[in-house]
């Protein structure tokens, strides 16, 4: 199937979607206070967030109003944590036990079951036409704790009793390791992760759990699902793909969402210094952006062999009999290039043919290449060879910026003007540049759901000290952010100070937009 080579960056692309990510593009902060009802048709109420139109539109506002409680500070200070330190984190790979949660060693009965109510909850919503979001259970995971129907969820979550063991062994553990040997997969960008896919239908199951344990007031437990939930996201930033690091980061998110619901309980300690405990950042990408820089290598190896040395024509022939054996990435700027491999290999000789006077423009013009060198080269080699330097050079600019904080590119009109200035590379070079505009734009947006997730925990993080603040201050909410009496963590977004401002006797704490969304949280103390 000709699209399939899309699979890779569509996929990061339609997930980033789903995360409400976009491009690093600049935007500026909306203004005023939101109420936390619907004021108009175009706000939407979900979850307890109010989403609506920001003042610019480029971006979102989503707002949610919370009922804190003074809390002060634990002690010892570190009496609760969502991760175990170092000492006690057990050697082992958490997948085991995570595969075990999912059913897939040996609860095929309890999955079976589930799945039959699942479908049920599915085929009611088509009868009744309703969205499947609307019916139980999957409703469950947007219903404040308080609206659950207890009873109903206690017996729905019955059926996955065996799972809360499984995650809390998994938890405890060091590595999240599926031995996936991907410098041997033929198809790396058709490589199937079915199993990642259901880790967030299990974090989803672990937030009803959560929400279950808020509302009945049982804490310690709620604290402890938060932590598997962030230590599932955490696990995640140790695979090989950038699909499970966004789908680490989305579990992330569950939990720390989970974890706004859990502040509001009196009964909540202060998890100020839980907070500042988690990894930075949360979600690693390191692993995954190590194996993306590589793809294109590995899905068609035969451009591993492309240099400047001189090869005969007959070697080039051979070449191009390779790469046509099997779909891949070029396939996708061969317009009406049939299914077989001749197929391919005659609309590749056509597009070579087509490409040579600017890939030959762009070896010696762009990288300073010899005249008589270039010329010496048979046509296919000159075409591959611009190919795979056109590429390195625009995923390593690319790539460069995720080595420095994001406020700093932010800041930088060097990576502001990166998408323009390589789409109009991309036009200028023509077909031998389709490699890399399938395969890098994608890249440079998942940077987002990394940053909004570091948001998220920073934006807690200092509701935790408003909390602490507050106890000591005879129930009071702080003047300005340097009134606080533990530092407050910066946006990871700007590096500085979150907005704050008091406001008809409410605090409100903004962050700045990360892609096309701002979160906005209204805190209002109970005396």
């Amino acid at each position: 199937m000709k699209n399939r080579s899309l699979l890779w960056a569509c996929g990061c692309t339609l997930l980033l979607q789903s995360l409400l990510t976009t491009s690093l593009a600049k935007a500026q902060p909306a203004n005023g206070l939101a109420s936390p009802q619907p004021e108009s048709s175009h706000d939407n109420l979900e979850d307890s967030w109010l989403l609506k139109p920001a003042d610019a539109p480029e971006f979102q506002t989503r707002t949610r109003e919370l009922t804190l409680y003074p809390q002060a500070e634990p002690r010892p200070a570190l009496k609760h944590q969502f991760l175990p330190d170092a000492f006690e984190t057990l050697p082992g790979n958490s997948a085991i036990y995570y595969l075990k949660a999912l059913g897939f060693l040996e609860q095929h009965n309890a999955r079976d079951k589930l799945t039959q109510v699942q479908q049920d909850a599915v085929a009611r919503a088509r009868r009744e036409d309703k969205e499947i979001s609307t019916v139980a259970p999957f409703v469950w995971v947007s219903t404040p704790p308080q609206q659950l129907p207890v009873e109903e969820v206690k017996e729905y979550l019955s059926l996955t009793s065996f799972q809360t063991s499984f995650l809390r062994e998994a938890a405890a553990r060091l590595e999240f390791k599926l031995d996936r040997n991907i410098r041997g997969a033929e198809d790396l960008i058709g490589y199937l992760l079915p199993e990642i896919q259901n880790l967030r239908e299990l974090a989803r199951t672990n937030s009803i759990r959560c929400r279950l344990a808020i509302a009945e007031n049982r804490t310690e437990d709620a604290l402890e699902i938060v932590g598997q939930q962030f230590a599932l996201g955490h696990h995640l930033g140790q695979d090989d793909f950038y699909v499970s690091n966004l789908v680490g980061i989305a579990i992330a998110s569950i939990g720390w969402n989970d974890l706004l619901y859990l502040l509001e309980q009196p009964e909540t300690p202060n998890l100020y210094w839980a907070i500042a405990s988690l990894p930075k950042p949360l979600v690693s990408m390191e692993r995954a952006a190590a194996v993306e820089r590589q793809i294109l290598y590995q899905q068609i190896r035969p451009l591993q062999e492309v240099t400047e040395e001189l090869r005969p024509v007959g070697y080039w022939q051979d070449f191009l009999d390779r790469i046509s054996q099997h779909e891949n990435s070029l396939n996708v700027a061969l317009p009406n290039s049939g299914h077989t491999p001749q197929d391919r290999r005659s609309a590749m000789v056509a597009m070579i043919a087509a490409s040579y006077p600017s890939a030959k423009a762009y070896l010696i013009d762009e990288l300073g290449m010899p005249l008589d060198d270039v010329e010496a080269y048979p046509t296919a080699q000159a075409v591959f060879l611009a190919a795979v330097r056109f590429y390195d050079q625009w995923r390593d600019e690319f790539f460069k910026w995720k080595e420095i904080p994001f406020w700093q590119v932010q800041q930088s009109n060097n990576a502001d003007e990166l998408a323009q200035r390589f789409n109009q590379a991309v036009e200028q070079a023509g077909w031998f540049a389709q490699l890399a505009k399938e395969l890098l734009p994608a890249t440079y947006a998942i940077q987002d759901a990394q940053l909004r997730v570091q948001q998220q925990i920073a934006m807690a993080q200092t509701v935790e000290a408003i909390r602490m603040y507050a106890a000591a201050h005879a129930g009071q909410l702080p003047p300005t952010l340097q009134d606080l009496d533990l530092p407050a963590p910066v946006d990871p977004a700007t590096a500085q100070n979150f907005q704050y401002q008091l406001e008809q006797g409410r605090g409100v704490l903004t962050g700045d937009p990360v892609g096309r969304l701002q979160t906005r949280l209204i805190i209002r103390l109970v005396p």
